[in-house]
């Protein structure tokens, strides 16, 4: 696998630093996503697609732990990754890792997980 083409988001209160390992990507989401956060998180999210196609990725991993908030336009960008990766044909494994002693990470990841279950899961650590 080679490196990935894609700038992290870097805004005052939010952040997403992407890495690959192997044929895994994983998105480091930190602070709070917002409204101000939505429009950054959903065209990282859209070039995020493009990267994972490209480099054929198995897995990716969205670490949400040291999110404080993410409101219903940030989880909107998370279900339109996961549909546009099945609209190019990409079929990989979505991962959101989860902070088990903050319980609104798994309550508001979980509409997602139901809706393409055995391609999207949520861990708590």
């Amino acid at each position: 696998m080679t490196s990935l083409r894609l700038e992290p988001v870097a805004l005052d209160g939010f952040g997403a630093e992407t890495t690959v390992r192997d044929d895994t990507v994983t998105v480091r989401l930190t602070g709070t996503g917002d409204m101000a956060a939505a429009g950054p998180l959903g065209g990282h999210l859209k070039a995020l697609q493009r990267e994972v196609a490209r480099l054929s990725a198995r897995a990716v991993v969205f670490d949400v732990r040291a999110l404080h908030f993410l409101n219903s336009s940030c989880l909107k960008a998370f279900i339109s990754f996961i549909c546009g990766l099945a609209g190019l044909g990409v079929r990989c494994r979505t991962e959101f890792l989860t902070d088990a002693r903050v319980p609104w990470q798994r309550r508001s990841l979980a509409a997602i997980e139901r809706m393409s279950p055995g391609l999207v899961s949520i861990a708590d650590t």
